[in-house]
């Protein structure tokens, strides 16, 4: 898995948000309402957390991306973005958004290899090819400045380290 003091590759992934969830009606998703996600215009605003999470709909997924909406709540004071990131195809991410009321955008890697080069895809099991629970905390220089990962499930990262993180990724 890729750790802290390493460097992201340049990516570019489909990402939806609750914008794009609000404007169709749940099931009549089309690729318009999709947009590209560039990690280098994400991080030219400042520090970005990406959380990945194995996928929508299932219970401690929902919980977890439940739990990381309302602790962004409380990162209003931060200047970070935050996305979750995850191999759902990007209509199923919308329609969670939907239901979910997610205040955050969501990454797919669906047709990407970008799982396999931050080492974070699952690669053995039953749900082989899932991207693992991993939180990472990446400074506009692109390195890595907070990297945690888990396997176990309802596990959730210590929120003051990121804080502090994105603190220190701000500069």
């Amino acid at each position: 898995m890729i750790e802290t003091g390493d460097s992201v590759p340049e990516f570019t992934l489909p990402m939806v948000t609750p914008e794009l969830a609000a404007r169709a009606e749940r099931g009549s998703y089309t690729s318009d309402d999709v947009e590209t996600f560039s990690v280098a215009d994400a991080l030219d605003h400042g520090p970005v957390v990406v959380a990945t999470f194995p996928g929508v709909y299932s219970r401690t997924c929902t919980r977890e991306l439940c739990e990381l909406r309302d602790w962004i709540d409380d990162l209003t004071d931060l200047d970070a973005a935050v996305y979750g990131l995850s191999v759902d195809t990007p209509w199923s991410q919308l329609a969670f958004i939907d239901e979910y009321d997610l205040s955050y955008p969501l990454l797919s890697t669906f047709s990407s290899d970008l799982p396999d080069e931050l080492g974070i895809r699952r690669t053995s099991g039953v749900l082989a090819g899932i991207t693992g629970r991993v939180v990472l905390v990446i400074a506009p220089d692109r390195t890595v400045v907070y990297a945690w990962e888990t396997e176990e499930s309802l596990t959730f990262p210590d929120l003051e380290a990121i804080e502090d993180a994105i603190a220190s990724a701000e500069g």
